[in-house]
């Protein structure tokens, strides 16, 4: 089974997948504040600017005379910046760019396998019910990651869904979501249900 392959394979394994970590700061608008001021600015949203730092180890299985793996054998980070701007009283927007960068894998199927940025973006037109009950449509759309071994590694794909997020009992909440394929040229095209529960600790 090569990477240009067309023959259909499979293979069932188990094993750790490739360890992340993510390192997020707010830029502006959103100080280090208590559960008061955090109610207070959930209920008063200002403009907010973020930024994080994915990165994600090559820690999980893998056997370089296998095309399919757990694990990378490659590091991977994601920086991103995300922007919300309240644009009328229960309405806000919510913009986010990133990026994924890779490293070389030098032990794939005998060759050294390298791979262009993916390029992501995503927006969020968040409608504000109340404090903490709030739904949003969504889209993202991702282009990128040309490889050194195959031209159907390049994506271009598109998303769009729906959140909602319903609290009750001042610490818990609901939170459902749909989401389906908008464009799908590579990879797979499906749609997905999130069904959540969320308590509030602290």
């Amino acid at each position: 089974l090569t990477p240009d392959s067309e023959i259909p394979g499979t293979r069932v394994m188990s094993g750790i997948a490739d360890f992340g970590i993510t390192f997020s700061i707010n830029i502006f608008g959103a100080p280090t504040m208590d559960l008061k001021g955090f109610q207070e600015l959930r209920s008063n949203p200002c403009q907010i600017l973020g930024a994080s730092l994915k990165i994600l180890l090559p820690t999980g299985a893998y056997e370089e005379d296998k095309l399919i793996n757990i694990g990378s054998n490659r590091l991977a980070f994601k920086p991103e910046l995300g922007y919300i701007i309240p644009i009328q009283e229960k309405w806000l927007l919510e913009l986010e760019l990133g990026m994924w960068i890779f490293t070389d894998n030098a032990e794939f199927l005998g060759q050294t396998r390298k791979q262009d940025p993916i390029f992501a973006s995503q927006f969020h037109r968040i409608r504000r019910f109340k404090p903490g009950f709030w739904a949003a449509f969504n889209a993202n759309y991702y282009w990128g990651g040309s490889s050194n071994l195959s031209d159907e590694d390049f994506q271009r794909n598109s998303k769009i869904g729906i959140t909602m997020v319903y609290p009750f009992e001042s610490r818990h909440a609901v939170k459902l979501g749909f989401s389906m394929g908008l464009i799908t040229e590579t990879g797979e095209n499906f749609k997905s249900f999130l069904l959540a529960y969320q308590i509030l600790l602290n």
